[in-house]
Formats: structure tokens, C-alpha cells, sequence
């Protein structure tokens, strides 16, 4: 089973394929000139392919670097845009510091904040990206998004968007590979998060099917890198079909089969006791205004 290779190692290809300089992405990721050259090697080992053209005063990307490149200049990009803090000018307790997983934020939620500041102008929220378990005593969160079956003991929880999971891919694969209905999904590409490696299994097994003792399997992080590489035509991705409905819209992604019932829901958590209970339930219902409205 061939996995992607580490993070770090796209970060720093990412930012020596921008600067095309050693020592400038080094500085920009505070780390040595060493350390993203060890990188970048071991990135080319990877692949087994050079992704630099290293001349003797010229970093120049080669046409294989070039086509990854692209790739993680666009997944970085996404990832920036999240990390950055939403601030607005009023900061009590009607400002909300609120966990979410970054497939959540980057494909349903960031599209729609603007919305919010229109309809509520005196709620901030500054969000950050995770998928772990919240701590609420330990952390300074004021909130959290989570994918659950029942809401824990101790927090109250406002479930806002169906978690039904479906497979995606973009038309060109479908076109490629004909994947014509779930059938044809044994011997696709399937792109596998480490945070659910199970779910493929438990699809096949739903449908009745197994999946093809040789079929090709591409392991990635999180559900958000899956998307991408299934919108670059990597292979098959299997998602909340919430997070996929835009982009099945725009023609980006195609859905292969019919979805699943959901096992899981998104939900917003906070402790029943958190002094800021009735901004959490306020944001709580503009989320599931804004899931009732598509």
C-alpha cells in the first residue's frame, strides 16, 4: 500500500518550489538550509524522480516538480486561508474561539462566513483547525466542531449537518477509469484518511462488495487532502456529501453512488456550564440555518 509521504516534507518542497531557493524557504520556515534539503531529498526518493534542476546558480523546478508544485501550492493555499484568525471588532463574550476539522472549514464553513458577519455583526469567531478530541478544561476553546454518534456527557451539542458519506471523483477519472456505479468502484483508486482508514471497509461492506485485492490505495492525512486529490484525478474519495455539494455543482467532483445512511453528524459541543452558552446556541442555530439552506 504505497502512502503519501509526510507533511513536512511537502512544506518544505512547497516553499522551495516558490522561492526556487534553498536558503529563502529555510527563513521562511525557520529552519536550516540543511534541513529542507534533506527534505526535498527525501521527497525525490519518495517518487524516485528529481523534482529540482540544480544548476550551479539556478534552482530551476523539472516538469515533474512542477506538476506537484501545482498541486500543493493549491493545498497550502486552502490551509493558510483557514489558519488565518477571523477577528471583528468586539471582542466579549460575544466573541467565539471554536475548534473545527479543516475538511469542514475549508469546503462548508469558510465559504459561508461571510454571511455571518452580514446577519451578525457583534459575533467574532476565531477558528482553528483540528480533529482531536477537545479538552474544554485544558484548552482555551470557547467551542468545538465534531463529526459524532452521541454528544458527551457534560457538553450541550447542536447537530447542524448530516454526516451521510459518498464516493467522489472528478469527471475526468470517472471518464477514464469508467466508473459507471458502485461496481466499478473495486478497482479504483481509493484515496484512505489515517483518522478514518475504516471507512472504505465499511462502504464495501454496506454495499455487499469487497474491494479488489489489487487495487491501488493512496494514503493521505486528513479528509481536505483527499478532496484535493480526488478533484486532481488521483483517484476515489469517499466524504460527507455536505462537504461535496459545491463542488459537484461546479462540475469539479462527480458522486458514483448513493449515499449511505449517516452513522455520524456534525455537531457544535461546548460545556453546559461555559459562560458563553447563549453565543455558542446563537452560532449553533446560524449553523443549522445555513446547513437547512444547502
Amino acid at each position: 500500500m504505497r502512502q503519501l509521504p509526510p507533511l513536512n516534507a511537502l512544506k518544505a518542497f512547497d516553499a522551495a518550489a516558490r522561492h526556487l531557493n534553498f536558503t529563502r524557504a529555510a527563513e521562511e520556515l525557520c529552519v536550516t538550509h540543511g534541513a529542507v534539503s534533506r527534505q526535498v531529498a527525501a521527497l525525490e526518493g519518495h517518487f524516485h524522480m528529481t523534482l529540482f534542476a540544480r544548476g550551479q546558480r539556478v534552482l530551476k523546478l523539472t516538469p515533474e516538480g512542477e506538476r506537484l508544485a501545482q498541486a500543493t501550492g493549491r493545498a497550502f493555499d486552502v490551509l493558510r486561508s483557514v489558519s488565518d484568525t477571523l477577528h471583528c471588532a468586539n471582542q466579549g463574550e460575544s466573541s467565539l474561539r471554536v475548534s473545527v476539522p479543516p475538511s469542514l472549514a475549508m469546503w462548508w464553513l469558510m465559504p459561508r462566513l461571510s454571511a455571518l458577519d452580514n446577519e451578525h455583526t457583534r459575533l467574532g469567531i476565531e477558528l482553528s483547525t483540528s480533529t482531536e478530541p477537545v479538552d474544554f478544561e485544558a484548552s482555551h476553546y470557547d467551542a468545538a466542531i465534531r463529526r459524532i454518534n452521541v454528544v458527551p456527557r457534560g457538553l450541550r451539542g447542536v447537530r447542524f449537518l448530516d454526516g451521510r458519506s459518498v464516493p467522489v471523483c472528478s469527471p475526468e477519472y470517472r471518464r477514464r477509469n469508467h466508473l459507471n456505479g458502485p461496481q466499478a468502484l473495486v478497482r479504483a483508486t481509493l484515496l484512505v484518511t489515517r483518522i478514518e482508514n475504516n471507512a472504505w471497509s465499511d462502504w464495501f461492506r454496506a454495499h455487499g462488495m469487497s474491494r479488489a485485492p489489487d487495487a491501488a490505495i493512496k494514503v493521505l492525512d486528513q479528509l481536505y487532502l483527499a478532496l484535493v486529490a480526488a478533484r486532481d484525478s488521483l483517484g476515489v474519495a469517499l466524504a460527507p456529501i455536505a462537504l461535496v455539494n459545491e463542488d459537484v455543482r461546479r462540475g469539479n467532483l462527480c458522486i458514483i453512488a448513493d449515499p449511505l445512511p449517516a452513522r455520524r453528524a456534525y455537531a457544535l459541543l461546548c460545556p453546559q456550564t461555559s459562560p458563553k452558552l447563549d453565543t455558542v446556541l446563537a452560532f449553533g442555530q446560524w449553523l443549522k440555518s445555513q446547513a437547512q439552506a444547502g
